[in-house]
């Protein structure tokens, strides 16, 4: 074999083991983004057990069951703590939209766990009086709260 051939015939291999390289690269990325989906799937799940955990708790539960009845009512003392569940809450439901604009699941079923969650937690005029209120004075970030909005209004429609 000439040195032409003994190049040529190198060039090929250099490209068989670049395309074999690329193939192994593709595997571990796919491999790596299913992982990375089990991972936001189970941080998901954890926020929301943190926050109904906290339930466990009889007098915090007594708290929420008359804050979503009547905000205006609680002490304040237990605005607060209400307050912090409901934010809470929201926060952990803010979850399941970041993940409908990721790669977890369709975004048709993230989002529709989001507002299912929301329109069950904000169904009480408490709810939405301490929604209102948190809303004029802090507020999520402008998407989460038009999404809340958005989920209350659809709530209201199904009524």
């Amino acid at each position: 074999m000439s040195i032409s051939e003994w190049g040529s015939l190198g060039e090929v291999i250099g490209a068989v083991a670049t395309v074999a390289t690329l193939l192994y690269l593709a595997l571990q990325i796919r491999a790596n983004t299913k992982q990375a989906r089990l991972t936001n799937w189970g941080v998901l799940a954890e926020r929301y057990m943190s926050v109904y955990s906290q339930t466990s708790n009889f007098e915090l539960a007594d708290v929420i069951i008359r804050g979503r009845n009547s905000f205006n009512s609680l002490s304040d003392a237990e605005k607060l703590a209400f307050g912090n569940y409901m934010e809470n809450i929201c926060i952990a439901n803010e979850g399941a939209l970041v993940m409908a604009n990721s790669f977890t699941r369709r975004d048709e079923g993230m989002v529709s766990l989001f507002n299912r969650h929301v329109r069950w937690h904000m169904d009480c005029e408490g709810a939405r009086d301490w929604f209102e209120k948190f809303s004029a004075e802090r507020g999520f970030p402008e998407d989460l709260n038009q999404a809340i909005s958005q989920a209350i209004k659809s709530n209201k429609s199904l009524t």
